[in-house]
């Protein structure tokens, strides 16, 4: 192998990843071209790093140059062999001592028969594209997971505001309510009471503030570095499209797992028709010269020989390479099975939070902030207690956190598909999810 191809490598792995953000549901508006600016991360930016730095992805080059040197190792001839004899010495009467010797050098080739050579070499190119395909599937395992990841921050930076924003209204509410208390038109309860709600708050924050300093730990980490960002860009909003069933279960085909196993076959076949080829037997010829010590004279001597094959040497051999690539057959019946109940699983699954978080927009989180300023209206007239102002901020706040837990959950499925499936659907084989369907 090349001593450049490492690098020529990772400039096409480099290249790579601007298909494969798009395949994994990069956010938009975002350019694969962009820097790490003012200690932001972009998806892209991520993706590219975990290609040119991850510890697991950086071993590649060199099993890539082992397969290479066994298709060497395989295209390599039997050497010619040399042998040397002397008969009648050291014998008794006649033959005593070494004036009777015949000494014969003999050079000799063994010649395999059966294409055992091409055989050879198609396994260990097969074995190559196995290795090759084993990689792919890690790459997109590792770029799934960075991405995973990078929703894992996004979620609690959305997290991370939502309580910012109740606690800055609960905050402010505790300032009225305290007012209120020093006119002495409410109780002293009513000011612990929200008090302690935006305590509550205050400590979920510290909370989500501790979480999202390890998911940014275990982020940089795909990279093999520590944390050197403030926050990532991009926002959880409910997506405009999704795929449709049938587009989903049509996709099997190129499932990283599927293909995987389609180059086991071919391994597989290509080692059965190589045991097949040892059944046959290889011949030994050879020539050179023989000495007779007794007439001071020297001849020719030719040899051949071949194994009288009365029954196939290697059949237990030929029938275990059989029964293996029977069972990478049964194994991909059996897999593409899983995967299409596996992807009707997911898409469903997506299509339910995406639906749920639609309602919770639509139906809900209207009415929950109308419940709100009407809650708010009516204390301050004196028609409503503390605690049902209390209950319809909690109301309001759990609301919007389902909102941003069911938007998280629709882009880790639709992760989980473009993961399992290891393609992006075209935009022209999306679906408009209507709003009025949803309901």
């Amino acid at each position: 192998m090349d001593k450049n191809k490492p690098s020529l490598l990772l400039a096409y792995l480099y290249m790579l990843t601007v298909s494969i953000s798009c395949m994994l549901g990069a956010l938009p508006n975002i350019s694969f071209a962009q820097e790490k600016t003012q200690n932001i991360l972009g998806l892209p930016y991520v993706l590219e790093q975990t290609l040119l730095n991850n510890t697991q992805l950086k071993t590649f080059p060199f099993d890539l140059r082992i397969e290479e040197a066994q298709i060497l190792q395989a295209g390599i001839t039997p050497n010619p062999e040399l042998s040397l004899a002397v008969d009648n010495v050291l014998g008794t009467g006649e033959v005593q001592g070494i004036d009777s010797t015949e000494t014969t050098l003999l050079l000799s080739q063994l010649i395999e028969l059966g294409e055992k050579r091409q055989h050879r070499i198609d396994l260990a190119v097969s074995n190559k594209q196995q290795q090759i395909q084993s990689y792919e599937v890690l790459r997109l395992n590792i770029l799934s997971e960075a991405t995973r990841r990078f929703y894992q921050v996004l979620r609690l930076q959305a997290l991370q505001e939502w309580n910012d924003n109740r606690i800055a209204f609960e905050a402010q509410a505790l300032k009225t309510i305290q007012t209120r208390a020093k006119a002495g038109n409410i109780l002293q309860a009513d000011v612990s009471k929200m008090t302690l709600e935006l305590a509550h708050s205050r400590v979920e924050l510290q909370n989500l503030e501790g979480l999202l300093i390890v998911e940014k730990q275990k982020l940089a980490s795909m990279w093999a570095k520590e944390t050197d960002f403030s926050s990532v860009e991009g926002t959880l909003t409910l997506p405009v499209t999704y795929p449709s069933k049938a587009d989903v279960l049509n996709a099997i085909e190129t499932a990283p797992e599927y293909i995987q196993l389609l180059s086991l076959e071919r391994v597989r076949q290509a080692k059965r028709r190589l045991e097949e080829a040892k059944g046959h037997y290889d011949i030994n010829l050879g020539m050179g010269i023989r000495r007779f010590e007794d007439y001071n004279d020297t001849a020719l001597v030719f040899s051949f020989s071949m194994p009288l094959n009365l029954t196939n040497p290697n059949q237990g051999n030929i029938l275990a390479a059989k029964i293996e690539e029977d069972k990478v057959f049964m194994q991909q019946k059996l897999l593409r099975e899983q995967l299409r109940l596996t992807l009707l699983e997911i898409h469903q699954a997506m299509i339910n939070n995406a639906k749920q978080a639609l309602r919770l927009n639509q139906s809900l989180l209207p009415l929950a902030k109308q419940l709100l300023i009407d809650t708010q209206t009516a204390y301050q007239t004196g028609h409503a207690t503390v605690l049902q102002l209390v209950d319809a901020q909690k109301e309001l706040f759990s609301i919007e956190r389902e909102i941003i837990e069911a938007n998280t959950a629709v882009y880790l499925q639709r992760l989980e598909l473009a993961h399992i499936t290891g393609q992006a659907i075209p935009a022209t084989r999306l679906i408009l999810v209507d709003a009025m369907e949803m309901k």
